[in-house]
C-alpha cells in the first residue's frame, strides 16, 4: 500500500499524513514548554523566605528586586546573605531584603506531565 499518490508530476499527500505531521510537531512544541517551564517557587512575595525554604548545594533561579535572574547553587546563607555560584563559576552574593522571587527546577514532575501530554494525546480520541 503507497502512502502517496502520484499522478503525473503532482504528488498528492494524503490528508491523514499532514495531520499526523501537525500533531507531531505541536506536541514536540508542547513538551518543550512544559519541560521548560515547570519550576517549584520556593520563595515569593506571597510565601516568605524561612530558614528550612532553601537546601544548600542545590540549583536555584534567583530573581531580585531590580529584576535581574541568577541561576545559582546554594551554597551558604547567614543571617543577610545568600552566597551561591553561577554557572561561570563565579561567586554570587545575594542581600536577603532583596529577593524577589526562587524558584527550583523541577525535571522530574516536567517529566510526568510530559508523559501524561502524549499519553492523552495517543490514547484520547478525537
Amino acid at each position: 500500500m503507497k502512502s502517496f499518490i502520484n499522478f503525473g508530476s503532482k504528488l498528492i499527500i494524503p490528508k491523514q499524513m499532514k495531520y499526523s505531521k501537525n500533531i507531531v510537531r505541536l506536541l514536540a512544541l508542547s513538551v518543550f514548554f512544559i519541560t521548560a517551564s515547570c519550576q517549584t517557587r520556593v520563595v515569593s512575595p506571597a510565601k516568605p523566605m524561612q530558614d528550612n525554604s532553601i537546601k544548600l548545594y542545590e540549583k536555584y533561579s534567583v530573581q531580585t528586586k531590580d529584576a535581574k535572574i541568577q541561576k545559582i547553587q546554594i551554597l551558604k546563607i547567614d543571617a543577610t546573605k545568600i552566597y551561591g555560584k553561577n554557572k561561570a563559576g563565579e561567586m554570587v552574593e545575594i542581600e536577603k531584603n532583596e529577593v524577589r522571587e526562587i524558584k527550583k527546577p523541577d525535571y522530574l514532575l516536567s517529566a510526568i506531565i510530559a508523559l501524561a501530554a502524549i499519553a492523552a494525546v495517543i490514547f484520547v480520541p478525537i
